[in-house]
Formats: C-alpha cells, sequence, structure tokens
C-alpha cells in the first residue's frame, strides 16, 4: 500500500476519534450520562460509548439525532477546537 492511502486511513480513524471526543465534551458539558443522551436521542447506550470511542461510525442520520438531543447544529459535532 502507499503512503498515501495510509495516512488517508489514519486520518479517517482520527476523524472518527476527534468526533467521538466532541461528542463526548458535549455529553459532559450538558452533564448527561452516556444512558440520558441516549434516551434523548433514541439510540442505544452501548452505540453511544462506541461513538465517542471511535469505533462506529454513525450515519448522518444518527449524527441528527445526537445533535438535536445535545440541542447543537450537526456542524457543531465536527467544531473540533474545544
Amino acid at each position: 500500500m502507499s503512503r498515501i492511502y495510509n495516512y488517508l486511513i489514519m486520518k479517517n480513524d482520527d476523524l472518527e476519534k476527534k468526533l467521538g471526543a466532541k461528542i463526548a465534551y458535549l455529553r459532559k458539558s450538558k452533564r448527561f450520562s452516556q444512558a440520558k443522551l441516549a434516551e434523548k436521542a433514541d439510540i442505544s447506550e452501548i452505540y453511544v460509548g462506541e461513538i465517542e470511542r471511535g469505533d462506529a461510525n454513525p450515519t448522518l442520520e444518527k449524527l441528527k439525532l445526537i445533535a438535536n438531543a445535545l440541542n447543537v447544529d450537526v456542524v457543531e459535532l465536527f467544531n473540533f477546537s474545544f
């Protein structure tokens, strides 16, 4: 495999981890447990944990549910300057 391909894969892994960290940050700033966020977003608590660890690749629909539960715009989930 080429170095560029490896770099792109690594960048994608970073994106999932950054997204998860941002969701966890927003959740904690709202003083929500993972269970509370899961309930408000109508997704499973296990899935919330997977997303926050960067182990899951949520769909746009799931990200909209999470953003709504956190009362933020979807684009805010991708603002990694926190």
